[in-house]
């Protein structure tokens, strides 16, 4: 009877102690990080690294939409696919030559005895390279203000995303310039020949990239509007009524200069200087001019020169009757005048 009690007391003693000690200590929630990237460039090899916290022997798992691929542990290792996949590491997963059909969600979950597990998603996508960019113009040819030109870009293959740039400036909706279709169509609203350039399409994804450039030629003619032919008209005609007031202007100063000059001459004709025999000359300003051995003819314009005249007047009709005279001893000159 003694010994069943001690026997009892000891058990009880002990579920005591282990629940003293369960009690007293909390889980460790185990932490899973990667700094992997989930966007692989098809036929590239997809590495999903892990690390976690725990120190005490991990089993580490791995799923593919929820469907188990491969598990790991210090004692074992099993994947589901050994050509394509491999544990590597601390339960990092390798997978090989990734397809589109590697694009999925991957869960990877770390569990340790008395630890809480460790969970992580890796979103994966592979991508195909971006192939054959192409630009098209609808219509092929472009006049000055029509109503729209369309630029279209696609690609072969990996077109996801779509930018355009022209003459290296980035392009977005405005009064010019309108984005269709996510970016892969371009439609210019009544194009000019400023919109002429080089018009380039970025085509791209997470891990791939490509251009194409297209030159936009848009024609115009200088013809003339309304308002400016109007205009050049009412100018020709204000410039020919200008042209034939200058002659007509031109006309009068030369027909007044002429007959200034020929004034200025009758009037200079009027006062030249009294000839004399000896070559003396006196202008009708001088008192000499009004001597009494000086004639004055006012209303001659004749130069007379200078003649010999007797005490009689010979040159009237009267002398040239009368019979001659014996000339006198001494001669008499007279001088002649011309106004």
């Amino acid at each position: 009877m003694d010994a069943r009690c001690a026997t009892l007391r000891c058990a009880t003693l002990l579920c005591a102690l282990l629940l003293l000690v369960h009690t007293g200590t909390e889980a460790a929630v185990i932490t899973v990080q990667s700094n992997s990237s989930t966007n692989i460039l098809v036929g590239n090899n997809i590495t999903l690294s892990i690390t976690y916290n725990t120190t005490k022997d991990p089993t580490v798992s791995w799923s593919k939409d929820s469907v188990s691929m491969a598990k790991w542990s210090k004692a074992s290792t099993e994947v589901l696919d050994a050509n394509k996949q491999k544990i590597i590491g601390n339960g990092s997963l390798l997978i090989y030559n990734s397809t589109k059909g590697d694009s999925a969600n991957y869960l990877v979950r770390v569990e340790a005895l008395g630890d809480t597990d460790g969970t992580l998603r890796f979103p994966v996508t592979v991508y195909d390279p971006v192939t054959n960019v192409s630009v098209s113009q609808s219509p092929e040819a472009v006049n000055e203000n029509a109503p729209v030109v369309n630029l279209t870009c696609s690609a072969a293959t990996g077109g996801m995303t779509y930018a355009w740039t022209k003459d290296e400036k980035s392009l977005t909706n405005d009064s010019s310039y309108v984005l269709l279709d996510g970016g892969q169509m371009l439609q210019i609203i009544l194009p000019k020949r400023t919109h002429n350039g080089n018009y380039s399409c970025n085509v791209s994804n997470p891990v791939s990239s490509n251009t194409k450039t297209r030159m936009l030629s848009v024609s115009y003619t200088d013809s003339l509007s309304g308002g400016a032919i109007a205009g050049i008209v009412i100018g020709s005609i204000c410039g020919v009524i200008l042209l034939i007031g200058l002659i007509i202007l031109v006309i009068f100063c030369i027909r007044k200069r002429k007959k200034g000059e020929k004034e200025k001459k009758l009037a200079q004709s009027h006062k030249e200087a009294i000839r004399t025999v000896s070559g003396t000359t006196l202008s009708p300003d001088d008192p000499a001019y009004f001597t009494l051995n000086n004639i004055m003819y006012r209303s001659s314009s004749i130069s007379m020169g200078s003649y010999i005249m007797k005490d009689l007047d010979n040159t009237s009709d009267f002398v040239r009757n009368i019979s001659p005279i014996p000339p006198p001893s001494q001669i008499k000159v007279k001088k002649a005048t011309q106004v």
